[in-house]
């Protein structure tokens, strides 16, 4: 019998083939967040909690491109929020940007105003599916503090592009990456701001960073489109409240010395010409004074899950600060 014979594929795909195909599968399923301000205090912080979820694919955005520590687990993309242009060839396949880039604390508002509306004009071009800003506790009442004004602003913009978003709203940190709190613990003291008795409210920045990776990352959309408050479980907290715990928790005696808020007040003025970041934390320092710098934290259970207790969130800091062992 004669006759041509072909060689075709064996209907039953090897073991390579479905491996190959699961791992595309996987690959594709997963949904690609982008971190903006990845390389600062903040940004690292969310960074570490993105990298760690199997669900999503991380990218990281700086100017520079990698740092020499760079994470495997982190793809890196050249981006700068003056420039549109190389914000969009950033955001190309984005799901989701979660978004800390500020620049007030380097003594300029630009990423703050011009920056914040170039990423959110590029997020609404990308067609992205939800962008994660962190903003500020009560920033609509706080138009006397440019960096604060400055997030109501973006916020404005966010919900009139039509981007689906999260707003998460932080207090103070009780952190920074300068940490003044526990360089004055370890010497002893503490340095209070107006006055010991007036409350205002707190987060920690590893908390913080958790929260804002779990907005990026809650499944479905009842999360999107919600302005989400962050604090503590027991409430906002006086500077002799936290200066009493610290020194409880370290087991170490703290002087606590007041700045008095008619210094503050006296020194807001003539400080603008010198120093527009001074001016702006002085003017911050005031609008603490009305009283209403206060997290409302009932979504932040919600979507978050429970609040800490200052207790919880100061011992865990002190631990980090090597105040405690």
């Amino acid at each position: 019998m004669t006759g041509d014979f072909k060689l075709t594929q064996s209907p039953h795909p090897s073991d390579n083939e479905v491996l190959a195909d699961t791992a595309n599968s996987s690959a594709a399923a997963k949904k690609k967040v982008l971190v903006v301000g990845a390389t600062g205090f903040l940004g690292t912080k969310i960074l570490r909690n993105l990298a760690h979820d199997a669900s999503v694919a991380v990218t990281a955005m700086s100017r520079k491109g990698a740092p020499s520590n760079e994470s495997a687990d982190v793809e890196w993309v050249r981006g700068d929020m003056m420039d549109p242009g190389s914000l969009d060839r950033a955001l190309q396949g984005v799901d989701v940007v979660v978004t800390s880039a500020n620049s007030y604390m380097k003594g300029s508002l630009d990423t703050d105003f011009q920056g914040n509306r170039n990423l959110i004009e590029a997020a609404a071009r990308a067609n992205v599916g939800r962008f994660v800003f962190l903003s500020i506790v009560s920033c609509e009442a706080a138009s006397a503090v440019p960096h604060f004004h400055a997030k109501k602003v973006a916020e404005d913009l966010i919900q009139a592009s039509g981007v689906p978003y999260v707003f998460v709203r932080a207090p103070t940190f009780l952190d920074q990456s300068t940490d003044f709190i526990a360089k004055g613990a370890q010497a002893g003291r503490f340095l209070a701001m107006g006055d010991k008795t007036t409350r205002w409210s707190y987060v920690l920045t590893d908390d913080l960073a958790s929260y804002l990776a779990k907005a990026a990352t809650f499944p479905g959309s009842e999360i999107n489109n919600q302005t989400i408050d962050v604090g503590w479980r027991d409430g906002p907290k006086s500077q002799q409240e936290i200066a009493d715990l610290v020194s409880e928790i370290a087991k170490k005696s703290l002087k606590v010395r007041v700045v008095p808020w008619l210094v503050l007040r006296l020194l807001v003025h003539p400080v603008k010409p010198f120093s527009e970041l001074g001016y702006d934390l002085i003017q911050m320092l005031l609008f603490f004074k009305k009283g209403v710098y206060v997290s409302n934290i009932s979504k932040q259970e919600h979507f978050f899950g429970p609040a800490p207790t200052s207790r919880d969130a100061i011992t865990r800091w002190a631990k980090s600060q090597q105040l405690i062992s």
